[in-house]
This record gives structure tokens, C-alpha cells and sequence, in this order.
């Protein structure tokens, strides 16, 4: 061993290793280079299929164009397809059926590949509907399928299943409310697929030929089928409310546009149950701009369903469905122009409290750990990327988790991490409190995130601040994209010389919000962890891990 390893190795011991980010670790040989040059390490490849389940690659990273991002995701798939498949389709099934991502885009994507590079087509075609389950992912699943390359027996039959195993009534919702999505129509996945067995009233409406079901068939068809016939031939209002008052069942997708700007029509719907999951999000900008939230009867009953936890399990919405519409509703929606937000409503004090509780409804229940929690929320520059294709910065989500976080566990606190310094090579460091509670409105979250977005990345800095002001931390939470370079010493590094000197056997949970193979943990430390930001199971799931029930 050389003097200067030996040097290393004694310094290691004693707690006081110091090597700057950008220079790899002596005697680490698990350390990699990420986008900007720092050396950090690398996800598991179940971890890293996690993240593109759940982040997607729709906007990139700041490093990473969105189309490279996901060039290197799909060969990423590729390799883990073949060496281990049938984890992926468990893994994507999982995230997809619990609700764990704001899109199910990226499951569908990835078993469309499952299906097209994979050997156990059976084993993939169980899965596909309990993946694909509205029209609308059908016609996605179709058109990856349909790119990847030609359409053999196996790709048939995992379409056609989607309509064989359900019921005439089942699927004649589904032909109605979505009939035409990203191109395809049904009648196209029909001519492609030949589904066998299905109700044959149903198969008549969706290729056109609804006048022959009058020829004869003995076979009485979903009444919801007759219901859309009825409302498409509405000549007013009054005509829709009527059939409204008929067919319940009738979901807003079936009103004729014209109808659609009566706040009646809409509080029809919402009281036969047709707004429910994404429709009662997405639709509460459009319902204010017609004044309904102004009868506060039916603000308050709006209210009330937005925070109905059995609604918001049983129709999977994340809590990114409701941070995005909190922030709209609050401050308006993205110029189409791209300069700034535009908003021609006034917001309900009603429907703001409700979106912010549903916010923090939507994480999986969580048991607190009861342990000191410093919450370090990564504001860098390279954290302004958008998140989720959303109108939204990795930093604004990522301080909502902290919040939401924060909600779980009575001793925490929140604080931003970056270096004040622009300069590449600063060596300075604070710790800025980011003014957020648990307590804190999301739209004033979201403020407070945006506000103190600037400089470098230096993740060492939640252990390095709290061992210069002798704060007693026992878990420390960092959420990041990993792109760290900016600091004089690495993250572990600094959280062994945290244990070491405060005598604190600390744990660092790293929540990751982007696609990409890095993380600042450490997986030969126990005491380090790390997740999937963004991930609705993963303030459960941090919580046992800071808890040590992991």
C-alpha cells in the first residue's frame, strides 16, 4: 500500500476524509461520473427502472435533453428485458396498479416493450390489463406497440384481451367516453386486434354499423350506448339535462362541446358521479371560470369529494395530480405563448383547502419514525428542469414532498442547500431556511421554492451545516437530482464525519427526481437509502427506513 493510501485510509478512520466531489474517491471503485461531472454512485437497475416508471423522461434533465434521457432509458429497458424480464413486468405492475406515479405513460411504454423484446409474451400479456384499464391507455399501449415493430400473434392477442375480459357493460363506458386518443380509434385497435366474444351490440357501435343491430338481434344492448345516441341529438340545454336525468351513467366526455359552458350540465354530472378521479381535477379551472364554486352549497360538496380518501385510492390520483391543480388554480395557467400565467377566474378559499389536503391525502398512510429530521431540499440551478412535463420545477415538487414529509414526523425542519457563489469553483456553503412548515399552502410552498432557486450543487452540505452548528440530526433527508460537483467533500464522506463527531448514528435518504443512473447514497451503507422521488409510497416507506423497521 502506498504512503498516500495509507494516509487515506488512517484519515478515514479518524473521521476526517475530505475529497472534493469532482475527483473520485481513493480505493472506490463503485463510483461514477455523472452529467456534470461529479462522482457519485449508481442506482440498482430496479431503482433506476423505478425512476423511469415514476419520473418518466418527458422533460429531461439539465444535463440531459429529453430525447437523450430517454435514448438511454429504452436501452437501459433493453438490457434489463433480457437479463431479468420478468422483474420488470412486476416492477411496472406494481407502480402502475398502486397508484405510485403521476403518469402510467412509462409502465404502458415499457410493457409495449416487455411484449416486443421479451421472451414470456404469456407472462406480459397477464399483466396488460391490469396496466392498460381505460381507453385511453389502450390506444397508447397500441401505438407503442405499433412503433416498436410488426404486429405478431402475441401483440394481437394482448390487445384483443383488453376487450374480450370485460363485461358488454364495461366496455361499452369505455367505447363511449373514449373514442378517439393519441390517433387511434377503437375501431382501428378492432381491424388490428379481432377481438372474439365481444357483446355484439358493442362490437356494432364501435365499427359504425349500429343501423344493423336493428336486423333481427334479440340481444338488448348496455343502456349506456342508447344514452349517448340520445344526448349527441340534444337541440338545448334543457335536452341534455333530461337525458342526464335518464343515464347516469353518461360521462362529460359524451356532451356535445356546445353544452359544455352551462354550469348546470356540469353540476349534473358531478351529482351522478361522473366527476370523479382526473375529471374532478382537470375540470375545476373550467367549472370556475363558470362561477360554480360561487354556490357555496356545491363548493363545498366539490370539497368534500376532493378529499374523499377512498375516491382518491380507488381512482389512483397522485399527489402530483393535485399539486399541479393547486398551483394553477391559485396563479393561473401557462401563457400559450410561454410569457407567464393568465387567469380569468377567482379562486374558492373552499377548493384551495381542499386541493391542499388532498395533496397530502394521496401519499400512502404513513407510521412516523419520531426521529429529528432535517429535510434538505436541493434549490440549485440545475433543479429549475421541469418536472414531469408539468409547468412545474423539480424544486417546487421536490419542496412539496418536504412538506408533505414533514406532515409525518413532530421534530423536523426544512432548509434549501446550494452554494451562494455562481462561480464554478466556490468553496463557500449555507443552508437557507426555505420558509415552509408542514403547514405551509402549496402555492406559497411553491413561491418560497421558486424565490431561492439559484447556484451550484453541493449535497454534502445538510451534514456539513448541521456538524458546524452541532445540530442533533438523526435522519437527514436530501432531494436531488444527484448532480452534485460544487462541494470540497463527498455527501458519505460528510455523513461519517457527522457519526464519528456527534456520536449520532445517523442515516441519509437520498429521494432521486430524475431518470437518470445516479445517486449520492451509498448502498455498501446500511444507514443510506435511496428512493425514488416523487414516489406516492415514498413518505411511507422513508419513514420505516428512518425508523430502522427496514
Amino acid at each position: 500500500m502506498s504512503n498516500a493510501l495509507k494516509d487515506y485510509v488512517a484519515a478515514e478512520k479518524a473521521g476526517k476524509v475530505a475529497s472534493p466531489q469532482t475527483v473520485r474517491t481513493p480505493g472506490r471503485t463503485d463510483e461514477v461520473v455523472n452529467s456534470e461531472g461529479g462522482f457519485v454512485f449508481q442506482v440498482t437497475p430496479k431503482s433506476r427502472l423505478e425512476r423511469f416508471l415514476i419520473l418518466g423522461t418527458d422533460s429531461g434533465s439539465y444535463y440531459s435533453t429529453a430525447q437523450k434521457l430517454t435514448k438511454q432509458n429504452i436501452d437501459f429497458l433493453k438490457k434489463l428485458i433480457a437479463s431479468d424480464e420478468r422483474m420488470v413486468v412486476d416492477t411496472l405492475v406494481d407502480v402502475s396498479v398502486n397508484g405510485r406515479a403521476y403518469r402510467n405513460t412509462p409502465a404502458i411504454f415499457a410493457l409495449a416493450l416487455v411484449l416486443t423484446e421479451g421472451k414470456d409474451k404469456a407472462y406480459a400479456r397477464e399483466a396488460v390489463n391490469k396496466v392498460v384499464r381505460t381507453g385511453t391507455h389502450l390506444f397508447e399501449f397500441t401505438g407503442y406497440l405499433n412503433d416498436l415493430a410488426g404486429w405478431g400473434r402475441a401483440k394481437r392477442k394482448a390487445v384483443a384481451s383488453w376487450y374480450e375480459d370485460k363485461t358488454a357493460d364495461q366496455l361499452a363506458y369505455q367505447v363511449v367516453k373514449y373514442r378517439q386518443r393519441e390517433g387511434w380509434t377503437h375501431r382501428d385497435v378492432f381491424r388490428i386486434a379481432h377481438p372474439q366474444g365481444v357483446d355484439q351490440s358493442v362490437g356494432l357501435f364501435v365499427l359504425g354499423k349500429d343501423e344493423e343491430r336493428n336486423l333481427g338481434m334479440e340481444q338488448e344492448e348496455p343502456i349506456i350506448l342508447g344514452g349517448f345516441r340520445r344526448v349527441r341529438l340534444a337541440k338545448s340545454v334543457e335536452d341534455v339535462l333530461y337525458a342526464l336525468g335518464l343515464y347516469k351513467t353518461l360521462p362529460w366526455e359524451t356532451i356535445p362541446t356546445q353544452f359544455l359552458t352551462d354550469v348546470r350540465v356540469w353540476k349534473a354530472l358531478f351529482d351522478n358521479g361522473q366527476l370523479r378521479g382526473q375529471a374532478l381535477i382537470r375540470n375545476i379551472t373550467r367549472l370556475a371560470r363558470l362561477d360554480a364554486f360561487k354556490d357555496m352549497e356545491f363548493a363545498a360538496r366539490y370539497a368534500d369529494a376532493l378529499t374523499d380518501e377512498e375516491m382518491i385510492a380507488k381512482t389512483r390520483l397522485h399527489p402530483i395530480n393535485f399539486l399541479n391543480a393547486a398551483v394553477v388554480y391559485d396563479i393561473g395557467q401557462t401563457d400559450r405563448n410561454g410569457y407567464g400565467r393568465t387567469k380569468d377566474w377567482t379562486a374558492s378559499s373552499v377548493i384551495k383547502d381542499a386541493l391542499d389536503e388532498g395533496f397530502h391525502l394521496a401519499f400512502k398512510t404513513v407510521e412516523p419514525a419520531n426521529k429529528r429530521t432535517l429535510l434538505a431540499v436541493d434549490v440549485s440551478g440545475s433543479m429549475a428542469s421541469p418536472a414531469l412535463g408539468l409547468d412545474l420545477s423539480c424544486a417546487q415538487v421536490s419542496g412539496a414532498m418536504a412538506m408533505t414529509i414533514a406532515r409525518t414526523e413532530p421534530a423536523y425542519e426544512i432548509r434549501g442547500f446550494t452554494s451562494p457563489s455562481r462561480s464554478y469553483w466556490h468553496t463557500d456553503t449555507e443552508l437557507t431556511d426555505l420558509g415552509i412548515t408542514a403547514k405551509t399552502s402549496l402555492s406559497q410552498a411553491m413561491k418560497n421554492v421558486q424565490k431561492n432557486n439559484f447556484g451550484g450543487t453541493d449535497c454534502a452540505m445538510p451534514m456539513v451545516w448541521a456538524l458546524q452548528n452541532k445540530v442533533e440530526i438523526d435522519t437527514f433527508v436530501v432531494i436531488t437530482d444527484s448532480e452534485t460537483w460544487a462541494g470540497n467533500v463527498k455527501p458519505t464522506q460528510a455523513l461519517k464525519q457527522y457519526r464519528d463527531q456527534m456520536g449520532i448514528d445517523a442515516r441519509l435518504a437520498v429521494l432521486g427526481v430524475a431518470s437518470t443512473g445516479f445517486t449520492i447514497a451509498d448502498s455498501t451503507d446500511r444507514g443510506q437509502m435511496d428512493f425514488v422521488g416523487f414516489d406516492s409510497n415514498a413518505p411511507r416507506v422513508l419513514a420505516d427506513f428512518s425508523a430502522g423497521r427496514l
